[in-house]
């Protein structure tokens, strides 16, 4: 369930990240939008996983 939310979360992420950079970010349902929301999501995926995987060695 946390991941199906970070991922809705790393969606919005993707769309603000690829506009910073200058590229239009979800414009829309197309392929296009699907690249940019799995893009964010997985960038916010690797780093809640790469955080909780560092706490727990602890």
């Amino acid at each position: 369930v946390v991941d199906i939310l970070l991922g809705v979360v790393g969606a919005v992420v993707g769309g603000f990240l690829f506009n910073q950079f200058g590229e239009p970010g979800v414009s829309g349902f197309n392929l296009y939008s699907l690249l940019v929301a799995v893009v964010g999501a997985v960038i916010v995926l690797v780093i809640y996983h790469a955080l909780i995987r560092r706490r727990g060695a602890f």
